[in-house]
């Protein structure tokens, strides 16, 4: 192993295709993190938020894996209409450093860690929350968290086969309609909201904010087994229907409950748990009725990804050295 007193590693965006983590070991890895946190061995510290304009702001979120030997932290901004740009709306990095002695060990892109610790959250909460013998999915939004959920998805309900799909843009949807059929998904595209959500077992919303928003999903529309995930804060489901979802879950219930209290994260006060409880088996209790898991992200399942791909990093000697 080279000496990491003397550099540190850089991972590339392209290093980090090239490492390659497949669904089930993002899943097990976001999965392991999440039951750490819930006997104290991995701890998320404050998230630092600088808001630009409406939906255009700077987040800071660190944290430590005390297992892995490894503290880090996520920076990032999100901007609306980057897309626009032909930019992604989140950009990011993630650095980790040695938690024993502080040495920062790697910086990476954190693009692609975004896509895919969001959907590995949302497929831990669907492993324990949502019908096992699920079917069909409505994806309401077609960017890059619609397509690492289409993906990730798949590794917990295997049985997953059909695609109810409603989005904005005309190119993005259809590239993502392209996208799910070449993965063997009978997909349909939904004229409306009402829709989308008829007879899905499954919802992911991943609707970015943007000025003059309004929600528009009715949770009454889904059948009365379904499990939603409200990967947009939750801003895209009509409050009206909260008292339609038998659960709520999120990924840390004080984290979400501060959130909800100050109008960013939208959602019921009150979880009935949250990603530690469920990858521990703190809660155990399968749903009889539907099923809601929002949240607004969470650096140990960022630190998770990252902490994998470190790893397989060095075993493959990817990644280019910087001096100190």
């Amino acid at each position: 192993m080279p000496d990491m007193t003397e550099s540190l590693l850089y991972l590339s965006s392209r290093d980090i295709e090239t490492i390659g983590l497949g669904p089930a070991e993002l899943v097990d890895a976001v999965e392991r993190v999440f039951a750490a946190q819930a006997g104290g061995a991995a701890r998320p510290g404050p998230k630092a938020v600088v808001p630009v304009a409406v939906g255009h702001s700077f987040h800071a979120m660190p944290g430590t894996i005390a297992a892995d030997g490894l503290a880090g932290m996520k920076f990032f901004g999100v901007v609306p209409d980057n897309a626009e740009r032909g930019l992604p709306n989140v950009c990011s990095l993630v650095a980790l450093s040695d938690i024993a002695n502080a040495l920062p060990l790697c910086i990476m892109d954190g693009g692609w860690i975004t896509g895919v610790r969001t959907a590995a959250m949302t497929a831990t909460a669907a492993k324990h929350l949502a019908h096992p013998d699920s079917e069909t999915a409505a994806f309401i939004g077609c960017g890059v968290q619609a397509r690492a959920h289409a993906r990730l998805l798949r590794q917990v309900l295997p049985g997953l086969r059909r695609a109810a799909v409603l989005g904005r843009g005309a190119a993005r949807t259809d590239a993502f309609v392209c996208e799910l059929q070449e993965a063997g998904w009978d997909v349909r595209l939904a004229p409306g909201p009402g829709d989308v959500l008829a007879g899905a077992d499954v919802a992911v919303s991943t609707v970015p904010e943007h000025p003059g928003w309004t929600a528009f999903l009715d949770p009454s529309l889904l059948p009365p087994h379904a499990f939603a995930a409200g990967v947009d804060l939750g801003r895209s489901w009509l409050p009206s229907g909260y008292a339609e979802f038998a659960i709520v879950a999120t990924d840390d219930s004080t984290q979400s409950r501060a959130l909800v209290a100050e109008g960013r994260l939208k959602a019921p006060p009150d979880f009935a748990a949250d990603l530690a409880a469920l990858a521990s088996g703190a809660y155990a209790e399968r749903p009889r009725g539907r099923t809601f898991f929002v949240f607004s992200g969470h650096v140990l399942g960022d630190l998770a990804v990252a902490a994998a791909l470190y790893r397989r990093a060095l075993e493959l000697g990817i990644g280019v050295r910087l001096p100190r």
